[in-house]
């Protein structure tokens, strides 16, 4: 939780609002709750884990505000059920970020999207080397798992954030998201164990991958 707060003053924020929500819910990898504040309406706030990325009606200028911590402090704890549909307000945002990201794959396929410029050799490697590093971490992580047991594995939001945020210092955003769409199904599935261990031998495997591809590259460089 902390790796995604703008402040420690924000985070601690939003502890405290617990039994300010009402109509609070899920539905796959959206959250959504209304927080009643100083006034006659309450702030509608809606998070989305694949980012993950977050939405509130409050005018804060911190990103996230502590309404949208708050309803990750909320959810991590189990007090946000399972529903069949998102709340109307939570249903529109979803809905628009669905049509942006489907927007943004057409016009790469068409090439519609404005030329980039040829990205730079060293900073390439650079970022190549971060998330190589980064990918060894989270194979040993994955074994530390595994060597211990699912039981003993720390399933808390939390527990895969931290190693979320990694992956994100990384430049491996995808995995990140991953990882943090696991705490959702802990949290939401009665038999996360299975799904829980498909999903890091999925990881590892990739891991695998990618560094079977690094050292083709490295003994046949690409030009």
């Amino acid at each position: 939780m902390a790796s995604v707060a703008p402040d420690a003053a924000s985070l601690a924020a939003a502890r405290k609002l617990a039994g300010s929500w009402s109509h609070a819910g899920n539905r796959g990898l959206a959250l959504w709750g209304l927080c009643q504040g100083s006034g006659s309406k309450p702030y509608q706030a809606v998070v989305d884990l694949r980012g993950p990325a977050y939405k509130c009606s409050c005018p804060s200028r911190k990103f996230p505000c502590k309404h949208a911590l708050g309803l990750l402090v909320e959810w991590s704890e189990g007090r946000v059920p399972s529903a069949d549909e998102p709340a109307d307000f939570a249903a529109e945002w979803l809905l628009r970020r669905e049509e942006k990201a489907e927007t943004r794959g057409e016009r790469a396929e068409t090439g519609d999207e404005a030329p980039k410029r040829a990205p730079d050799p060293a900073t390439a490697q650079k970022r190549a080397d971060r998330v190589a590093s980064g990918l060894v971490e989270l194979d040993l992580w994955i074994t530390d798992q595994i060597r211990s047991g699912l039981a003993a594995m720390d399933t808390s939001w939390a527990g895969f954030d931290a190693v979320a945020a990694r992956m994100v210092d990384a430049q491996a955003p995808g995995v990140a998201g991953t990882l943090r769409a696991l705490a959702g199904t802990v949290a939401s599935t009665e038999n996360w164990p299975e799904t829980v261990l498909d999903e890091l031998a999925r990881l590892h495997l990739l891991v695998a991958a990618h560094q079977k591809l690094s050292s083709c590259r490295k003994i046949l460089p690409i030009r």
